[in-house]
């Protein structure tokens, strides 16, 4: 059975509340910096499901109901070899779910400028 393990192993907490707290974050930035953004929900959940010959994801959108779904497991566990701080690592899977919502690039939610 997988149970947190103490917080003391994580200079964050545990990794869960870690990572909500970096969503948290990020999705509120991006509701006070775009407007078309306002509205944006977002879910997280272990993993997605699979179909056979599927590829894993990383988060599905709903624009219907401006929601990204972010996976936690293969966004923490995969593809971190060029990224060493997880805050990073997480923010832009979160950028990346919310730029493929409105149909932008993410780097368009990075630089707002631009």
């Amino acid at each position: 059975m997988r149970r947190p393990l103490p917080s003391k192993l994580f200079k964050h907490g545990t990794r869960t509340s870690f990572f909500d707290a970096v969503v948290s974050e990020t999705c509120e930035y991006l509701r006070e910096t775009f407007s078309e953004l306002a509205e944006l929900n977002y879910r997280i959940e272990d993993v997605p499901l699979i179909e056979p010959g599927e590829n894993l994801k990383r988060f599905s959108t709903r624009r219907s109901t401006m929601t990204i779904t972010l996976y936690r497991l293969p966004i923490e566990r995969l593809g971190k070899r060029r990224i060493p701080d997880p805050r990073i690592h997480i923010e832009q899977a979160v950028l990346a779910a919310a730029a493929a919502l409105i149909d932008k690039d993410p780097w368009e939610l990075v630089h707002p400028d631009n």
